[in-house]
């Protein structure tokens, strides 16, 4: 049987900006929105845990670090624009960003983390393709289709780079991936990158495993951070929140010094 894309009213592909493994996002243009719907029947369920998600957020008054959430359309929902798009072709295409702007980056995600925790959500696949820009520059957290809400199961697998070895429907999980999501804004690449590219995911979960972690000692107190996210030290992302305020009065001469790896 063919398949076939179902457009949500008023869309087709001239609207398509997006398309993932939930679903396609179409550009409303005349409202600078994103309209997000399932591909098909076997990626309802997705939508609808996405739905469920933001109305939680919307319940306990939203969060400036998550994308604005206007409600229900078709059998999608409604969304802010990013037009910069996701973090992760944003630094390919801008290697000369700095550090400190990297950084900078680095808290709005993980208070925007927190914030989820706080509303029962496990992300589950944090990584930078799922963190987006707005015209400013401020990074929004989103894709919250393989999320779980309320303890309910994960839908997604996280990649192997970001993957938690211990329980992945876990807060420990979530501050695994933050850990190399930081890597991979301050250093331009994902940990393990050589082996993601070969496609080594069983070798790179052994040396998860094992605890044979990129070294990031080059990376100054960044690197401590990121260390003590894949390490399991941090409880909460409110921990690593305050680490990074904690750098805020150095960040200019650090940077300067540091630099930053494309």
């Amino acid at each position: 049987m063919a398949y076939c894309i179902r457009y949500a009213t008023g869309f087709d592909s001239n609207d398509i900006v997006g398309w993932g493994t939930t679903g396609m996002v179409c550009l409303d243009k005349a409202s600078q929105t994103v309209i997000k719907t399932a591909h098909d029947q076997d990626t309802e369920d997705r939508i609808a845990v996405e739905k469920a998600i933001y109305e939680r957020f919307k319940q306990r008054g939203g969060h400036h670090g998550l994308l604005k959430y206007y409600g229900q359309y078709d059998s999608g929902i409604r969304l802010e624009y990013a037009p910069k798009w996701n973090l992760s072709s944003y630094l390919n295409k801008h290697p000369e960003v700095d550090g400190e702007q990297r950084l900078h980056w680095g808290y709005q995600i993980t208070d925007a983390l927190y914030y989820a925790h706080t509303s029962k959500v496990i992300h589950g696949d944090l990584t930078l393709n799922n963190v987006f820009l707005t015209d400013n520059l401020n990074a929004k957290l989103a894709d919250f289709g393989g999320s779980s809400l309320d303890g309910s199961p994960l839908l997604v697998i996280a990649n192997a780079s970001h993957r938690y070895p211990g329980p992945r429907q876990s807060i420990p999980a979530d501050l695994f991936a933050l850990g190399s999501v930081l890597y991979h804004l301050m250093t331009g690449v994902n940990p393990y990158q050589d082996l993601l590219d070969q496609g080594h995911d069983d070798e790179i979960q052994t040396l998860i495993q094992n605890g044979e972690f990129p070294e990031t000692d080059s990376l100054g107190p960044v690197g401590t951070i990121i260390t003590k996210c894949w390490r399991a030290i941090y409880t909460s992302a409110a921990d690593v929140r305050k680490d990074i305020e904690g750098m805020s009065a150095d960040w200019g001469s650090l940077f300067t010094s540091m630099g930053s790896t494309n």
